[in-house]
């Protein structure tokens, strides 16, 4: 259990980490105009397959390798048995609601899960999972789950489990084959299954530059466009790096699952109208507060002394890495 007194650091420890995925990717810097060519989302089987798939109208893209996240050796020293909190999504209830549905352990059979999330009214999100799938074993699972009540339908010939969950909306999963799971609310979940052996839908310019800006695509990688149409509200006494982020029309992080560290990269697109100049001495600001707030936390300020910002033509981007030590400390 955590004591009380140990509280406040976690929290600090943890706004450190939202500074660095999150705020810390609004920092711009002056002087540098140089532009780094980021190998993007990239074109594997699974990644083609999963994007021809999911809506093509979402406001955010993501994936998480959770078979590499597993392999690594900083997560592992840093995180132990609690394994893959920082990463797999559980904090989403989305997420927490597909794995309860499915009865899938994050830790064991998912490899790889896309996501796709709509804001607005209708908030929605929808899946693509890839691992190793026993039918037999879910199938066992929908029929003796005392908790849910499913209903096994086809579209297109293919098996779809529905129920419905506490809002009263309709949602399931679909079983592709051994290797592939579709899961999201009916309407979503009917249209991807009608999508299978389909081309990709070409996506929009605006998509498509954020999707190259993504630095490790074998990683963890999360993509958001349109963020004023998303929603996104900042009070006006929010912290300075949440104020910067009045000036994003979208955002890119991804990082990487390495044996001595986590290294991870974001990056801001601007807008028009936005001084990227403005933006940084607004974050600078938050970062500098972060590092009063955590002068005795040594493996925070270490994190915060790693960032490096560099302000280029769309935007601005920003390269950290978090040690084993921070992981550990952020888990505690």
């Amino acid at each position: 259990m955590t004591s009380a007194s140990s509280r406040p650091a976690r929290l600090a420890l943890s706004a450190a980490l939202g500074t660095l995925l999150v705020a810390g990717s609004a920092l711009t810097t002056t002087g540098c105009s140089d532009t780094f060519a980021a190998p993007g989302i990239g074109s594997s089987a699974q990644t083609t397959d999963a994007l021809a798939l999911l809506p093509t109208d979402a406001d955010v893209y993501g994936m998480t390798n959770l078979a590499k996240a597993r392999d690594s050796q900083a997560l592992e020293t840093a995180l132990g048995d609690t394994g893959l909190g920082m990463v797999s999504g559980r904090g989403s209830a989305d997420f927490d609601e597909f794995i309860r549905l499915t009865g899938f352990d994050p830790s064991q059979d998912l490899d790889r899960v896309f996501v796709a999330v709509s804001e607005g009214p209708s908030e929605r999100a929808a899946f693509v999972a890839y691992g190793w799938f026993d039918r037999d074993k879910i199938e066992r699972f929908v029929a003796d789950n005392g908790e849910v009540a499913f209903e096994v339908t086809e579209v297109e010939g293919l098996p779809v489990y529905l129920t419905t969950v506490e809002d009263g909306q309709r949602g399931g999963f679909a079983l592709v084959n051994d290797e592939m799971v579709l899961a999201g609310d009916q309407a979503t979940l009917t249209a991807m299954v009608r999508r299978l052996g389909t081309s990709a839908t070409p996506r929009d310019a605006e998509l498509q530059a954020l999707f190259d800006r993504v630095a490790f695509p074998d990683g963890a990688w999360f993509v958001a466009r349109g963020l004023d149409g998303a929603g996104l509200q900042v009070d006006d006494d929010a912290p300075p790096s949440a104020l910067a982020a009045r000036a994003a029309d979208g955002f890119v992080v991804s990082m990487d699952f390495g044996d001595d560290g986590v290294p991870v990269r974001a990056f801001l697109a601007t807008k028009p109208e936005a001084s990227t100049d403005d933006v940084a001495d607004v974050v600078r600001g938050g970062i500098s507060a972060a590092r009063i707030g955590l002068k005795d936390e040594p493996s925070a300020l270490d994190v915060l002394d790693r960032v490096e910002v560099v302000s280029e033509d769309a935007g601005v981007r920003v390269e950290g890495f978090l040690t084993p030590e921070f992981l550990a400390q952020t888990a505690r």
